[in-house]
Parts: structure tokens; C-alpha cells; sequence
């Protein structure tokens, strides 16, 4: 964990990438503030042991909230895909199906927003009502269209690059907002414990919105079986918080696990502890599964403490004794991300891929 220190001022990265967009120009503000300044870091939430996968490099430095807030922050960089980059069984995958008869839990997922059948689903299911709506992603022998170009629609499954590295800047000393930041359609949310981007909802199929590469484009994101896939830049994501999506799936709401076998099995996951520490938002507070652990029992968080809008409260927890305000995923909403944040953060430069 870092403790209080005083060090340079260093560089800051600007820029931010997002699902659906293949922009990958990262611009670099150099801070003219000499190497003889020195800030003074407060102590906050991140602790390395708390992760699974280790930073490449982590550092303190000064940096700006969107509040106008100038304070320090936790540079954090990451190996990219650093739970698998190779389909197969026990690591990321599967994506598209190769037909409406492939088994569903050889399928990857999605979340199709259109009149027939919407909803979070199987991708055989997505694109059989897609079909039905007019989107023409199924041939005349069954076999769902994958990969993009022509006059059709898709289901999207992007190539891997794990020779990327992703830059994360958190506050040390989180602030809360004076009120929730709601979370846009592929937004920023934070960092997973296997150094892994947190993102909010995936791009839409039926709905155009500015800025959002891929919405509107009557074509289908793949997600694995752990709610993550490759941006189009390359490196692997979340639109799921993992270690509580096999809550999801056993849910009366989708039965997935029951009815087809469906679950979240990369072994390089804590998939099989709702209750578990799951990563740090973007404005510097802990993520958490779906449930609390109170004296060894799942609880869900509304008996623990009371909620506010974004699933979060305060309490102590395992890692944090002497009680810290933290997040947990739905418990059975899919996307299962808290669906806004309560504290400020480093407005579109709160990570950067390179």
C-alpha cells in the first residue's frame, strides 16, 4: 500500500478509450513544474496485495479532479488482458456462435434493445430476434453473420492485443460529489483486481449516440461468459463486475446456469465469492460483489447498511475494518456495474491504453 511520502511531480496522460471506438491516440501533457516540487500524499484505498495481478509500475502524482479539485492521484499501470487473450475453455470466451444451433453455453452473450424478445441474453436467442426486426444477421442456412462490412448486420467479436498496457489515475484522497455521476453507455467505471477496465453499459444495437463508436450500428457486441470483450483497440473489458455475474446467471430473473449451463469459469477470476473485494472506482472508492459477508454469511447490502442510488455504503468490510464507503455489484441486474458514482474523479483522463 502506498503510505504518505512526498515525490516529484510527474507527466500525466490524457485521452481515454472506449468500447466501440478504435482511436487510439493517446496525448502526453508534459507538467512544467520542476522535479524539485514535491507533493504530499495522503494515504487512501488501493492496496497492491488486495489484487490479483500487480501494477507494471505505480507511482503518486499530481493531478486535477473534474470538480476542479487539485489533489493527487494513484498512476497504476497494467499489463493488458491479463485474464486470457486465447478463446477457450477456462479463460475469456465464448463470442459469436457460429448458427442459431449452437448449443447456448458455446455462445458468447449480449444485450439486444430492439421490440423482439429484449434484454440481456444468449447471442443465439439476440439474433434470432434481431432478425425478427429486420436486422438481417442470420443467412438462408442459419449461420450468424460475424465480423462487420457489407450491408448486413453482426455480431462483433474483436481481436486481442496484449502487447498494450493501461495507465489508470485515481485519487488518493477520494471526495465525494455533491451529487451521483451517472455512468454513459460505455463509460469508465474503474479497475478490476486483475488490472482489468470496468466499463458501463455495452454499445446499443437499435440507438445512435454521439461520441459512442458502434451504437446504432444494427450490430451486436459479444460478451464471454464473465461479461468482458476486447475493445477494438485490443485489450479486454468488463460490462460486468465478474466475481458476482454467476449470481446473475443463478438468478430467478434469468436461470442461465440452470437452463443451459451457462457460468463464468476463468480460472484467472475469483468467480466464486459474491461477497469478494472486487476493484477500485474511478473516484478512488472499493468495489464489491453483490453481497456482504457478515460473519461468514452472504447478506445483501440493504441488510448491512442502508443503500443510496449507486449500490453503495458505508461499513467496515474484511480488507477496510475501520468501516469505508464502497460499492457492490446488482445483485441481479445485467450489466451488474453500479450505475453511478458518488465521489470525483479525473475527467476523461481517468485511464489511457498504450
Amino acid at each position: 500500500m502506498f503510505k504518505s511520502k512526498s515525490i516529484p511531480t510527474l507527466m500525466l496522460f490524457s485521452g481515454l478509450m472506449s468500447c466501440g471506438s478504435s482511436d487510439t491516440t493517446n496525448t502526453v501533457v508534459a507538467d512544467d513544474t520542476s522535479e524539485s516540487d514535491t507533493v504530499e500524499v495522503s494515504e487512501g484505498y488501493y492496496d497492491a496485495d488486495m489484487f490479483t495481478v500487480l501494477p507494471l509500475s505505480e507511482d503518486t502524482v499530481s493531478c486535477t479532479l473534474e470538480n476542479g479539485t487539485s489533489t493527487t492521484c494513484y498512476e497504476l499501470t497494467f499489463a493488458a488482458n491479463t485474464v486470457g487473450d486465447t478463446e477457450g475453455e477456462g479463460t475469456i470466451g465464448p463470442y459469436c456462435p457460429d448458427s442459431i444451433t449452437t448449443p447456448r453455453n458455446e455462445a458468447g452473450l449480449g444485450v439486444y434493445d430492439g421490440a423482439t424478445n429484449p434484454g440481456f441474453q444468449s447471442l443465439v436467442d439476440a439474433a434470432q430476434g434481431m432478425d425478427a426486426d429486420g436486422y438481417d444477421i442470420i443467412d438462408e442456412d442459419g449461420n450468424i453473420r460475424s465480423g462487420g462490412g457489407g450491408a448486413y448486420s453482426y455480431c462483433l467479436s474483436m481481436p486481442f492485443d496484449s502487447s498494450l498496457t493501461i495507465t489508470y489515475l485515481i485519487p488518493t484522497s477520494p471526495e465525494f460529489r455533491s451529487e451521483a455521476y451517472y455512468i454513459e453507455t460505455v463509460g469508465s467505471i474503474g479497475v478490476g483486481i486483475n488490472g482489468i477496465p470496468i466499463k458501463g453499459d455495452p454499445p446499443s444495437v437499435t440507438t445512435a449516440e454521439a461520441g459512442i463508436g458502434g451504437t446504432g450500428s444494427g450490430n451486436i457486441p459479444a460478451l464471454d461468459h464473465c461479461g468482458g470483450h476486447a475493445d477494438p483497440a485490443g485489450y479486454y473489458h468488463w460490462h460486468f463486475i465478474p466475481q458476482s455475474i454467476n449470481t446473475v446467471f443463478e438468478s430467478q430473473e434469468y436461470d442461465f446456469t440452470d437452463l443451459y449451463g451457462i457460468s463464468c469459469t476463468n480460472f484467472h477470476i475469483e468467480y466464486e465469492d459474491p461477497t469478494a473485494f472486487a476493484g477500485l472506482a474511478k473516484d478512488g472508492f472499493p468495489i464489491y460483489g453483490a453481497y456482504d459477508d457478515l460473519d461468514s454469511i452472504s447478506t445483501v447490502p440493504s441488510e448491512s447498511a442502508e443503500v443510496d442510488e449507486c449500490n453503495g455504503h458505508t461499513h467496515a468490510t474484511p480488507e477496510f475494518p475501520d468501516g469505508v464507503y464502497h460499492y457492490h455489484a446488482l445483485e441481479t441486474g445485467a450489466p451488474n456495474v453500479p450505475v453511478c458514482l458518488m465521489g470525483s474523479f479525473v475527467d476523461r483522463n481517468d485511464f489511457t491504453v498504450q
